[in-house]
């Protein structure tokens, strides 16, 4: 299991809350603005987009799970370039990241999570998002860009993993002691899954840390 994976479960479970209660958020601020300025064509507009919009990337993700890549990208950018004040939005623009990330294009992938970090409102979103920010500028050799997104102050439940993608940082620095450091504080984390702290841990076992090291 890799940090990844485990972003991908907090990502589906935020897909989940917006199934059951996004859509009723968006309809309940319809309802207002139509009732203020006394219009029901927008209102029907506006709940049909976003049907349409839902309708679309639950195909997609049908289509990710088949690989049709290719189709999966074309789908997601329609959605990024028609719907961009939808959540809808910024999960395609993520995804869109992570078939360019396997493609090696790593520049398009910056570019789309960056979007993605400044149209989000969702603080969740905004952790898993800097997190693969690193990723990709770790794969950029974009060293220090990368920490300062790794180093962001208010990381709540995501600390641990922004600890993890803190020593792949300083592991790529040559900075052995400071990713030991980094590693050890993200097993310190009491809400670490059992798969992803023994990841973490072979990460510290390859820089040679002995037991006293890792506790």
């Amino acid at each position: 299991m890799t940090a990844y994976q485990t972003e991908e479960e907090q990502i589906a479970s935020i897909k989940r809350w917006w199934e059951t209660n996004g859509k009723f958020v968006i309809i309940g601020g319809i309802v207002v603005v139509a009732s203020i300025v006394g219009t029901r064509a927008w209102q029907n507009l506006e709940l049909s987009a976003l049907s349409k919009t839902s309708a679309q990337y639950d195909l997609m993700l049908q289509e990710l799970e088949a690989g049709r890549m290719e189709s999966v990208v074309q789908r997601a950018t329609e959605i990024v370039n028609t719907q961009p004040d939808l959540q809808y939005a910024v999960l395609s623009a993520m995804l869109i990241a992570k078939v360019e990330v396997e493609k090696g294009n790593n520049d398009v992938a910056f570019q789309r999570l960056s979007w993605a970090l400044e149209n989000t409102k969702s603080e969740k979103l905004q952790h898993i998002i800097r997190i693969r920010l690193v990723k990709v500028l770790l794969a950029q050799g974009k060293l220090n860009e990368a920490l300062t997104h790794a180093t962001f102050p208010q990381q709540g439940e995501f600390s641990a993993q922004y600890s993890i993608v803190k020593g792949d940082v300083f592991v790529k620095k040559g900075e052995v002691a400071s990713a030991k450091t980094a590693y050890s504080s993200a097993l310190d984390d009491k809400s670490l899954g059992s798969q992803l702290r023994n990841f973490v841990q072979m990460k510290l076992d390859d820089l040679g840390a002995s037991e006293k090291e890792t506790g």
